[in-house]
């Protein structure tokens, strides 16, 4: 019995009403440095010392008089170590007189240090969920602002827009080739305006676009209509269409596509030569399942020190035609968002030819 009662990790001893011990297993030397066969007769006072003594008398009082106790204390050992225990009395009552009490005492220090963790786990949970909560409110309040700028500032633009292109005409009819000229050059200003808002709006937009989008089966010649009647009315007829698939429809956020076809239309018809043509052609590839756009223009090609970081937000080109730098990566961010590429498949001195991949799989 000796033998197994010292292989218990637990504390187990027996005083007496006197408060000495009369039995104490081999757990006592780990946790108070002290043998077992010395501690008998010992007063266990003296074992706790004045202060912890103190803190337990109430409980020994109380096992004394029969009943048995249950508590928590925090135990001191000679190595320094606090170990937290959970502390068991119990009456040894025989018929009806109390003898002395058993004491159990079990180490919880590894249950107390996961019942903290656990519980600065719950308020790190509560904060994180507080602090996306206050996130989705401030983006909510975001694209409600974006929404309302989009409409004040376009509509004015759109109206000034189409306000110009029947002065056109009608400078036209009249003749008045010198007016025209400048009101071509107003239109062209007010064009980069309007793209650049386009373009920052946007981005916004896309940063605040929550995942996956919402692919519907669209049809492809009106994604490509819209795209190129997206573009000034003077540069629509340098875009030729070529078809090398008869595929109809595709899977795509018909807005989304259409936000990254017009950034490269645009780009193409900016850096190629006056009245140069741009090609659009359509084809499909079935390893990968997906529709293939490939936008061609004749300029000088993209220089070597661009190539690195054309697709990256800020990346302008050089000269006079170069924008805010968020149009290519409009273009990458859709095509990321549908899970397709966008690449430069080839560029020189004769023309680039950018391609969009756009995916009809799931993955």
């Amino acid at each position: 019995m000796r033998l197994l009662v010292d292989r218990v990790p637990s504390m187990l001893a027996y005083w007496d009403q006197n408060l000495r011990c009369r039995f104490a297993n081999r757990a006592y030397e780990r946790w108070f440095g002290v043998n077992p066969g010395n501690l008998l007769g010992t007063s266990i006072r003296d074992l706790l010392g004045p202060d912890l003594f103190a803190l337990n008398e109430g409980y020994m009082r109380a096992a004394l008089a029969g009943e048995r106790q249950v508590f928590e204390r925090i135990i001191p050992g000679p190595d320094g170590v606090k170990r937290h225990s959970l502390v068991e009395y119990i009456p040894d009552i025989v018929e009806g007189t109390v003898r002395g009490f058993l004491v159990q005492v079990t180490e919880v220090t590894q249950l107390k240090q996961t019942q903290a963790a656990l519980r600065r786990e719950e308020v790190l949970r509560h904060q994180v969920e507080e602090h996306a909560r206050y996130l989705q409110e401030l983006l909510s309040e975001r694209t409600e602002m974006l929404d309302v700028l989009a409409h004040e500032v376009r509509q004015p633009l759109n109206n000034a827009s189409a306000a110009m292109q029947t002065a056109h005409r009608l400078l036209k009819n009249l003749g008045q080739d010198l007016a025209i000229d400048q009101l071509q050059r107003a239109q062209s200003v007010l064009g980069q305006v309007q793209s650049s808002i386009g373009n920052t709006l946007a981005v916004a937009a896309l940063l605040a676009r929550p995942a996956p989008i919402q692919k519907t089966d669209a049809d492809i010649d009106a994604l490509i209509a819209v795209a190129i009647g997206d573009m000034p009315q003077s540069e629509r007829a340098r875009v030729q269409v070529l078809r090398a698939t008869a595929t109809r429809t595709a899977m795509l956020d018909m807005s989304l596509m259409r936000l990254a076809l017009r950034n490269l239309i645009a780009n193409a018809l900016k850096f190629g030569p006056p009245a140069s043509r741009v090609v659009l052609r359509i084809s499909d590839s079935d390893d990968p399942l997906a529709l293939l756009i490939d936008v061609t223009d004749e300029g000088p090609g993209i220089p070597m020190s661009l190539a690195s970081t054309l697709f990256t937000r800020g990346a302008r080109g050089r000269g006079k035609g170069a924008g805010s730098g968020l149009g290519l990566y409009i273009v990458r961010q859709v095509m990321q968002l549908h899970g397709g590429t966008a690449e430069v498949l080839s560029t020189g001195e004769r023309g680039t030819t950018f391609r969009l991949t756009i995916c009809q799989t799931d993955s």
